[in-house]
């Protein structure tokens, strides 16, 4: 029998949540007097501890002659004594009724001396908070959280709900027998939607506090570190709640921290209900699979969650890990035994040794990640799923089995002594990082549920995986810096996985989870004294701060990452950081002729990793860009030329970068007025991303608009209007207010093009109240252009204060914007009648172009003459007007192809002037020369060719 019961032992100093404190204090007093402290017909030894709900007590009970422990709820909790005794004993008797063994037994539900108590068997152990304070294998701890786990799931076959699991709430018997306690106790009402709202919790609430009950008015609402966003905002609680609880306890008790911000309540809860989970410490031994499980059990929706808690388990069970251990051992018997020994003997290439490594990718890509892929896509965009899975799933299975291939293939030629164990070695680390972007991007389709604008974005990543080829490069594997040595070695390998998924973040715009793996790696002081790693991290650090808008501190990350990298001959991450080093400083940083002073350095560090086509692609098509920023079109245009042969002849140019590239290659011909040209690039463009990301992908829109504006340009505005049309109809009512604002923007210009004002305008107003934020001066500068076709005065004028007061008065004014928003005011202007004063705006923004010599600066004086050349025609200055539309034609033929529709006009408007001047002959000629170049890409009812025609009846 329990010595406890002869000589009940009295609890310390009680204090105020204390229900038997006085007894206890009077019993300390008169100890000669005093009787043991009864509860019912328990009697108190001592006090165990105590919660948000009440304070446990080790008791005796007399009746069964046992130990138990009792809790006594303080009586802010029991508010309505007999409905909540009710409530408790009908949550008891369901309790009893479990009988589980991962579950503290209920024994029953009194009242005495105006207390409700409930006693419960008693369990000699610890709890699990303080359990796992010991050093523990993370094998250990899931194990102990498995038995607790099935404690939750019992109950929710019973139809019981926790409502505040925590690992203070799990106790650890000294025999190894994990108990959940308090099943139950804190509903103490129905479960039913109409639970109270949180409490309002300070902000700047010290982290402690996360691990305190929260109440209110009586209502146990759990505690803050642990509730489940449901909880957060006052919803009902199902068991879905208690697996939130579970995995962010599991979280914290295998990674040591907290999946969610402890800045303050608020950052807190923030995290919880958008269900942003932070990425595992780099390093951690705890394989993915298990973060993968408890971030879905820690999604925002309940239904996103597991579907049980079975489910949840049976996800934390499953160690694909033991087939390839198993099949690892079996090749190192092998090794060793000699690979000689085992030719010899079997006459075979050692296949034994190298069994195939697809269950190596199971948890990563098979058929129940598929499976999950395709719920998260169904779910976000239902109406577009078919399409994006016909994007992404062919892509996913194929990187997958070539993964498969290059890793047998690795494997075999290493048995057969082809290859080097170093080689070997540098192989199987480039895979493996591979496999942890892989792995990365199929996570994130979870995200998804909780943030759709993923999605479009994890299109793209799909198709940017890292290259597989360059882990079968033999030759710049081996060129490679060789990697530390031992136990490092593996350190490292696990680091530069770790900055594999931060480049997935990188990719899928999740720049703050991004940036806390690279900061865990760069906290790692002994691996990054391997100081490639060290590079490694900035350079990922510096990609993701750009993404951010942190410019200035990128530019360190970069410098970092650089000089680091150079000292140390890392020679692709030196080229690599150099170029988008360059980038940032000639566009975010708005430094362009320091990028084009460094050019020449960036080119020398790019060239020595020139056979690695990303790289060296992504330093082309960045030269390119700061080519064109300073004004250097020829050199500009032949990077990305350049760009687009190495990608294509690689096969990479189906890729988001090689779209890109090409896309940028299209728009710099567009803005030198090389319609021909572009409108061809601009389809391609528009096959590449539909192959890559489905038909209705957001950019589509974009792309779709470009090659709009390219045929308007060229003479065919009513296959520009079609175009555009059949994009609105396919865009529908997308979210995404920047497609359907460029949509309606080429609508527009086509109906502009059309001179039907009423159209276009209707067209730009409704675009501007699309996206308001979005719609900028040269936006504001169309709409006054067609306000003023359509002759609508307080339209225009409206537009034109807006577009004026858009202007960056810092800004360059020889810049594109500047200069549409001149030339729509004159333009608006001389629709209105208003010829004297549509001149000022006109030849404003040409006196800022006078003495330069870049070709789109020629191009706009042509354009800008040809318009006041019109305007003194107009106005019976025909001589001024004849010398305006000879310098325009001037300025057309030194800088456009002789097929531009440029040149047409400037000839049409000389030959309506030589008509109106009595010059018949004249007319004849330059209408005649008009016409022959409009009709070699204009539609044949384009306003300008008819008018060509006409001058010329006119005139015979």
């Amino acid at each position: 029998m329990d010595g406890d019961r002869a000589t009940p032992i009295p609890a310390p100093p009680p204090g105020d949540g204390d229900p038997l404190g006085k007894q206890l204090v009077k019993r300390a007093l008169f100890p000669r007097r005093a009787q043991p402290v009864q509860l019912g017909r328990f009697t108190v030894l001592k006090l165990l501890g105590q919660g948000g709900m009440g304070v446990v007590y080790a008791c005796y009970d007399d009746r069964l002659d046992r130990k138990v422990a009792v809790k006594v709820l303080h009586r802010e909790v029991v508010r309505e004594q007999e409905t909540s005794r009710k409530r408790l004993l009908r949550e008891a008797q369901a309790m009893a009724r479990l009988s589980h063994p991962n579950i503290v037994t209920v024994h029953e539900v009194g009242q005495a001396d105006g207390l409700v108590y409930v006693a419960m068997e008693f369990v000699r152990g610890v709890s699990l908070d303080v359990w796992v304070h010991e050093p523990r294998s993370w094998r250990e701890i899931l194990s102990a959280y498995l038995q607790a786990g099935r404690g939750l799931a019992a109950a929710h076959r019973a139809g019981l709900v926790h409502r505040d699991f925590k690992p203070q709430n799990v106790m650890i018997s000294d025999e190894g027998q994990v108990k959940v306690l308090d099943f139950g106790l804190a509903r103490l009402r129905d479960g039913d939607p109409g639970e109270e709202a949180p409490a309002e919790v300070p902000a700047g609430c010290e982290s402690g506090l996360l691990l305190r009950p929260l109440t209110r008015t009586g209502a146990v609402l759990g505690t803050p570190g642990y509730m489940s966003p449901e909880q957060h905002l006052g919803r009902r609680t199902t068991a879905e709640s208690d697996q939130f609880s579970f995995c962010v306890s599991l979280y914290q008790s295998l990674y040591g921290g907290w999946p969610f911000s402890t800045e303050s309540f608020q950052a807190l809860r923030e995290d919880a209900v958008h269900g942003r989970v932070a990425p595992p410490p780099a390093g951690s031994p705890v394989p993915s699979r298990v973060f993968k499980a408890l971030r879905r059990g820690m999604m925002a929706e309940p239904a996103a969650r597991f579907a049980s808690m079975a489910d949840l388990l049976a996800e934390l069970e499953r160690d694909p890990g033991v087939l390839i251990r198993r099949v690892a051992a079996l090749v190192a018997t092998a090794v060793i035994a000699g690979v000689s020994g085992v030719l010899a003997t079997t006459g075979k290439v050692a296949v034994e040794q190298c069994p195939d490594a697809r269950p190596e990718l199971a948890g990563v890509w098979d058929e129940e990640r598929a499976a999950d892929v395709r719920t998260a896509v169904r779910a976000v965009a239902p109406a577009r799923a078919a399409e994006i899975l016909a994007a992404i799933e062919p892509r996913l299975e194929r990187y997958a089995a070539t993964w498969v291939q290059l890793r047998n293939d690795a494997c075999r030629a290493h048995a057969e002594g082809r290859h080097s164990p170093q080689l070997f070695d540098l192989q199987t680390s480039c895979l493996d990082q591979r496999r942890a972007a892989l792995d990365a991007t199929v996570d994130a389709f979870a995200l998804a549920l909780a943030d759709a604008t993923l999605l479009d974005n994890l299109v793209q990543t799909v198709a940017g995986l890292p290259p597989l080829a360059t882990c079968a490069d033999s030759e710049a594997l081996m060129a490679a810096l060789p990697p530390p040595d031992e136990p490092l070695r593996a350190r490292v390998q696990k680091h530069r996985e770790t900055l594999a998924l931060a480049e997935v973040h990188e990719h899928t715009a999740q720049t703050r989870l991004g940036l806390q793996l690279v900061e865990s790696v760069l906290s790692d002081a002994r691996a990054i004294r391997y100081e490639p790693l060290l590079a490694e991290a900035y350079l990922r650090k510096g990609s993701l701060q750009v993404l951010e808008g942190a410019p200035t501190a990128a530019l360190q990350s970069f410098d970092e990452a650089l000089w680091t990298a150079i000292g140390v001959g890392h020679e692709a991450v030196a080229a690599l950081t150099s170029s988008r080093r360059g980038l940032l400083l000639a566009y975010q940083l708005r430094r362009p002729e320091q990028a084009r002073a460094e050019l020449r350095l960036i080119a020398a560090l790019n060239r020595k990793v020139e056979r690695d086509v990303e790289i060296y692609s992504q330093f082309l098509n960045n030269a390119g860009a700061v080519h064109a920023l300073v004004g250097e079109w020829a050199p500009a245009r032949a990077r990305w030329e350049e760009a687009v042969a190495l990608r294509e002849e690689h096969g990479r140019l189906d890729t988001p970068l090689g779209v890109g590239t090409l896309f940028n290659l299209g728009a710099h011909l567009l803005k030198n007025g090389r319609y021909e040209e572009a409108a061809p690039i601009f389809h391609r463009v528009i096959a590449l991303s539909e192959a890559l990301s489905g038909p209705n992908h957001p950019e589509r829109a974009m792309y779709e608009s470009m090659l709009a504006y390219g045929l308007t340009n060229l003479g065919r505005p009513r296959e520009a209007l079609a175009r555009m049309q059949e994009l609105q109809e396919r865009i529908g009512s997308s979210e995404n207010k920047v497609a359907r604002m460029s949509a309606l923007i080429g609508l527009g210009q086509a109906a502009l093009a059309l001179d039907d004002g009423r159209s276009a305008l209707q067209h730009f107003a409704v675009a501007q109240r699309t996206s308001p934020e979005n719609f900028r001066s040269r936006e504001w500068a169309w709409l006054m252009r067609a306000a003023a076709v359509a002759a609508d005065v307080p339209a225009m004028e409206n537009a034109r204060k807006e577009a004026l007061a858009r202007l960056d008065e810092h800004g360059d004014v020889r810049g594109t914007t500047y200069q549409e928003v001149l030339f729509g005011q004159g333009r608006a202007l001389a629709s209105l009648g208003r010829l004297r004063e549509a001149l000022e705006p006109l030849s404003q923004a040409r006196s800022v172009l006078v003495g330069s010599d870049d070709p789109i600066h020629a191009m706009r004086r042509g354009k800008l003459s040809l318009e006041l050349g019109r305007l003194r025609g107009q106005l019976g200055e025909q001589e001024a007007a004849e010398s305006e539309l000879r310098t325009a034609l001037a300025e057309f033929e030194a800088v456009l192809s002789p097929r531009n529709l440029e040149l047409a006009d400037a000839m049409l408007a000389l030959g309506e002037l030589a008509l109106a001047r009595g010059l018949v002959d004249e007319a004849v000629q330059w209408a005649s020369r008009a016409e022959s170049i409009y009709v070699t890409t204009a539609e044949p009812d384009h306003g300008p060719l008819l008018q060509a025609r006409g001058v010329q009846a006119r005139a015979r």
